[in-house]
C-alpha cells in the first residue's frame, strides 16, 4: 500500500465509525455498557481470526502480543468512556468533544518531540476544530459527567494514535490491529462480569447495532486504521478522524430524518477545507514522494 492509497483508505474509516453512534446509542438501550464493547470487540475479533487464520500464525511474536495488550487496554477505555459519555451528554457535545482528538494529537506529539507541526498543519488543525464546533452545535455552558468522559475518551484514542504509529513500525500491522481487539473483548468480558449482570440482546434491532458496531465499526475501521498508520503521519491521521461527524449527520438523516442547522453546513465545509489543506502537497512534493515509493519498493 504505497502513501496515496493509504490516504484513501484512511478517509473510509471515519465512514465506518460514523454509524458508531447510532449503533452504540440502540446497543446502550438494552446493553450495560461494558458488556457492549465486550459483544463489539469480540465478535469483531473471532471475524478476523476466521477470516486471517493463517496470517496471525505466519506473524506472531510475543512482542506482537505485549504491543496488541497494551493497545488492547487503550481500545477498551476509548469504546468504554464514550459509550458512557453518549449515554449521559447530548450528541451533539459528545460529537465535538470525542473529535478533539484533532487537537489533542499534536499537542502530545509536541511535548513529547518538542517540535511543533508544520504551519499548514496548524492552519488546519484549527480550521478543523472550528467546524467541528459549528457542525455539532456543541454546548459546552454545561459540562457534565458525560462530557467528561467523551473528553477523556478523546484523549486516550489520541495516545493510541501516536504509540500504535509506533508499534507498526516494530510488528505486522494488521496483526496488530486484529489482536488488539481480542484483548481489549478479554478486558471488557472480565469487567461485565465483575461489575455489570450480563444481558443479551432481545431485539433485532440491537443485534444489528452490535454486529454493524462488530464488523464495520470496529473489524473494519480500527484493524484499517491500524494498517494505514503504517504509511501516514499521526497528525493526519487525527485529521482525518474529523471526518467522523460529517459522515455520522449523513446516517442521521438517511436513517433518522435529521437535518444539519444553518451554521453545520459552514461547519462542513471548514472540516472539508481542513482536510484538503492537509492532503494536497505541491508538485515537488509529490515528485519528491514518488521518487522516495520507488526506491523503497
Amino acid at each position: 500500500m504505497i502513501q496515496k492509497y493509504a490516504k484513501l483508505f484512511s478517509a473510509s474509516v471515519p465512514l465506518a465509525w460514523g454509524m458508531s453512534y447510532l449503533f452504540m446509542a440502540l446497543g446502550a438501550s438494552e446493553i450495560p455498557a461494558i458488556e457492549l464493547v465486550a459483544l463489539r470487540c469480540g465478535l469483531a475479533f473471532l471475524a478476523l481470526v476466521l477470516i486471517f487464520n493463517r496470517h496471525l500464525k505466519k506473524t506472531f511474536s510475543w512482542k506482537l502480543m505485549g504491543y496488541s495488550a497494551f493497545a488492547g487496554t487503550l481500545l477498551f477505555a476509548v469504546f468504554y468512556f464514550l459509550i458512557v459519555g453518549v449515554i449521559d451528554t447530548s450528541a451533539s457535545t459528545a460529537g465535538f468533544l470525542a473529535s478533539t482528538t484533532v487537537v489533542i494529537v499534536p499537542i502530545i506529539r509536541a511535548t513529547w518531540t518538542r517540535k511543533l507541526p508544520d504551519l499548514k498543519t496548524i492552519i488546519a488543525i484549527f480550521i478543523v476544530l472550528l467546524g467541528l464546533f459549528l457542525l455539532t452545535g456543541a454546548d459546552l455552558s454545561q459540562l457534565n459527567f458525560g462530557a467528561v468522559m467523551c473528553l477523556a475518551s478523546a484523549a486516550l484514542y489520541a495516545i493510541y494514535i501516536i504509540l500504535s504509529k509506533c508499534f507498526v513500525e516494530k510488528v505486522d500491522a494488521m496483526s496488530l490491529g486484529i489482536w488488539q481487539l481480542g484483548f481489549s473483548s478479554l478486558y471488557a468480558l472480565v469487567g461485565t462480569l465483575l461489575l455489570e449482570t450480563p444481558v443479551l440482546p432481545h431485539t433485532g434491532k440491537v443485534w444489528m447495532a452490535i454486529l454493524g458496531l462488530a464488523l464495520v465499526c470496529s473489524a473494519y475501521g480500527w484493524v484499517m486504521q491500524t494498517v494505514v498508520q503504517s504509511y501516514i503521519s499521526a497528525e493526519f491521521t487525527s485529521i482525518m478522524f474529523s471526518l467522523e461527524p460529517i459522515f455520522t449527520a449523513i446516517f442521521a438523516f438517511l436513517f433518522f430524518g435529521e437535518r444539519l442547522a444553518g451554521l453545520s453546513y459552514l461547519g462542513t465545509l471548514l472540516i472539508f477545507l481542513g482536510v484538503l489543506i492537509v492532503i494536497y502537497q505541491p508538485k515537488k512534493d509529490k515528485q519528491s514522494i514518488l521518487l522516495q515509493e520507488k526506491v523503497n519498493y
